[in-house]
């Protein structure tokens, strides 16, 4: 039986990541929590400033990194693969539903998730939403539940 994470913000790894799974980035000047959506900042350093899912996007923060005032600091990322699988709060704009399944959903901020945008970039990756969780223990955790899904590329 699967086990739910229900955490305030972040996407949180459901499955077992493979060995060697991870990839490595340097990061730019910003404090990372882990579960943070990064991408690319344009110099090739991994970033949380951007609140949108784009062509950049390099998959999520395995462990935070407070990289504030030194610029040779690296985060280990899990890349955004179909075969894994996250749980996130859903932070825009209301109880997630059943009608969200198949939706690909953009982020709200770095670490939730926006169930009324399913634009995004063309051929950008978005969570494409597999499941939702609005137990009562989901909702009490977080207002508008979660919503649990794979990254995929978004065709509009």
């Amino acid at each position: 039986m699967k086990t739910n994470v229900y955490k305030a913000a972040g996407f949180s790894l459901l499955n077992k990541l493979d060995e060697g799974g991870l990839r490595s980035y340097l990061c730019d000047s910003d404090t990372i929590l882990k579960g943070d959506a990064l991408h690319d900042d344009g110099n090739g350093k991994a970033t949380n400033a951007i609140t949108a899912f784009a062509n950049t996007f390099l998959g999520i923060a395995a462990h935070a990194q407070d990289n504030a005032g030194d610029d040779g600091l690296s985060v280990l990322v899990i890349p955004p693969l179909s075969k894994y699988q996250f749980i996130v709060p859903v932070e825009a704009d209301a109880v997630i539903t059943q009608t969200a399944v198949g939706l690909i959903c953009d982020l709200e901020s770095v670490n939730t998730l926006d169930i009324s945008d399913t634009t995004g970039a063309a051929n950008a990756k978005g969570l494409f939403i597999d499941e939702i969780d609005i137990t009562a223990a989901a909702i009490a955790a977080n207002t508008y539940g979660y919503a649990i899904g794979h990254f995929e590329v978004n065709a509009a």
